[in-house]
């Protein structure tokens, strides 16, 4: 069985995008909500994820860092780090923006025996030379990210952090996104197919800016 996915990031306690978000994650469309960070507060977290009716998942962003411990192991279901299986085929594995020391060869270790086009990777932060560009045509993304990307090519790899570079890209078998959401006021609609793989991704403009 496929998969439809709204995929958000960064929406920097926006309330428009907060409540656009979640009129959108409940019109019947979707089968999971993922946001990638960068709440900025906890109750705003809260506020956001405690209406959607459909699977929710988060995970940290760099501007999430103060989250307490409590909030942390509470029911808000936001993660440094988390990998959860769906639907016994799909994998899904969260990074957030404090991420375990080791988080390569976690990653390997749990990919190692995986078959890619069935792995779903959301990151706050993004691999090297896929949506990482800033301003000054710098590219900021993380090399480890891109090494685990080229050798177990999952089927989507989404990530946020870069405002100014929100967009979609591949590499090898790999469909990217960047979701930042607060400067564009859009999120990415994702199918995942029946025998894996993307089989479709849309802009979904959630509020304008």
């Amino acid at each position: 069985m496929g998969l439809k996915l709204l995929v958000t990031s960064d929406f920097h306690a926006d309330e428009q995008l907060k409540d656009a978000a979640i009129e959108e994650a409940n019109s019947g469309d979707y089968d999971i909500f993922l946001n990638l960070g960068d709440f900025m507060t906890e109750e705003y977290a809260e506020e956001l994820f405690e209406p959607i009716e459909i699977p929710a998942l988060g995970c940290t962003g760099n501007r999430d860092m103060h989250f307490s411990s409590e909030f942390m192991d509470g029911p808000v279901p936001v993660y440094n780090f988390l990998e959860a299986d769906i639907d016994d085929e799909y994998l899904l594995i969260l990074i957030g923006g404090d991420f375990p020391e080791d988080i390569k060869q976690k990653v390997d270790d749990l990919l190692q025996d995986r078959d890619g086009s069935k792995v779903i990777i959301g990151s706050h932060y993004p691999p090297k030379k896929l949506g990482d560009r800033v301003h000054s045509g710098e590219r900021v993304g993380f090399d480890q990210y891109r090494e685990l990307l080229i050798k177990h090519k999952p089927a989507l790899w989404a990530s946020g952090h870069i405002h100014e570079d929100f967009g979609r890209n591949s590499l090898f078998d790999t469909e990217f996104i960047n979701a930042a959401g607060e400067e564009t006021g859009k999120a990415y609609s994702v199918t995942i197919g029946d025998e894996g793989g993307v089989e479709d991704i849309e802009e979904i403009q959630l509020v304008e800016k």
